[in-house]
């Protein structure tokens, strides 16, 4: 295709668009064969432990044990349910080129909507929000259920992290001006923070770990679906360990 394409540039513009549907068809085949791939690879775990489930139903137990297997047959159809659905949000969100919807978002009205939501989350994790945007315009340019989805999944992400009775910090702040403006939300929880190992691998689809409390692995698509939000913001997202301990989301957006 390399050799191909340097001879398309000396051609008519008929040709270069044959070239472009090809590169592009090429391009989505192999786009949908690695997502089958992975999808495959992520559905054995959940698919095994249904059927040994069901296996054991098969023979005579007593009733605690026949309702504890059918709890798990339950969980783990919900995590597949899980899996497929933001899978499908993903896929549908990764083949957009720009925002269908653009609006001139409140930073700190969402600030407050999403914290107020996640309060309520349980484990006694408490979350708080602070604006440190006074004087400053804090408004984005953007889709607002898509901030909001962003914003809510850095928050949940957090709580799952949280120690019982810990505190979830998020904060919304404003830096630079004119053209190069930004609103950066900051989103802190008071864990362990990321292992070492896997700091270069959060943002990667499928990848998760273990939350704390449970023991359990989400999708692993949370944060890969936070990364492709804020790209079609022209913002970006990193996650690192604070100082003080516990991890911190960085959300930055440019203003409106």
């Amino acid at each position: 295709l390399g050799r191909f394409a340097r001879q398309v540039r000396r051609t008519p513009l008929a040709l270069r668009l044959a070239y472009r549907d090809l590169r592009d068809a090429v391009s989505g085949r192999s786009y949908v064969e690695d997502y089958v791939q992975t999808l495959t690879h992520e559905l054995k775990s959940p698919l095994s432990a249904i059927r040994g489930a069901a296996e054991l139903l098969e023979e005579p137990m007593p009733e605690d044990e026949r309702r504890r297997f059918v709890a798990n047959i339950g969980r783990e159809t919900a995590r597949i349910r899980e899996l497929a659905d933001r899978m499908l949000e993903l896929a549908v969100l990764e083949q957009r080129r720009r925002l269908n919807t653009i609006d001139a978002v409140d930073a700190v009205a969402l600030g407050h909507d999403v914290v107020s939501t996640a309060a309520g989350s349980g484990r006694g994790v408490a979350v708080r929000f602070v604006d440190r945007t006074i004087g400053r315009k804090p408004e984005i340019e953007g889709d607002r259920f898509l901030l909001r989805r962003a914003l809510a999944n850095l928050i949940d992400n957090a709580i799952d992290f949280s120690p019982d009775g810990g505190v979830v910090e998020v904060t919304l702040d404003a830096k630079g001006h004119g053209r190069s403006s930004r609103l950066v939300f900051r989103v802190r929880d008071h864990g362990s923070g990321v292992p070492d190992y896997a700091r270069g691998k959060v943002f990667e689809k499928f990848f998760s770990l273990q939350r704390p409390g449970t023991q359990k692995k989400s999708t692993g698509l949370g944060l890969a679906f936070v990364r492709e939000i804020a790209g079609l913001h022209r913002g970006s997202i990193a996650l690192a360990n604070h100082p003080d301990g516990g991890a911190l989301a960085t959300l930055t957006l440019p203003r409106h």
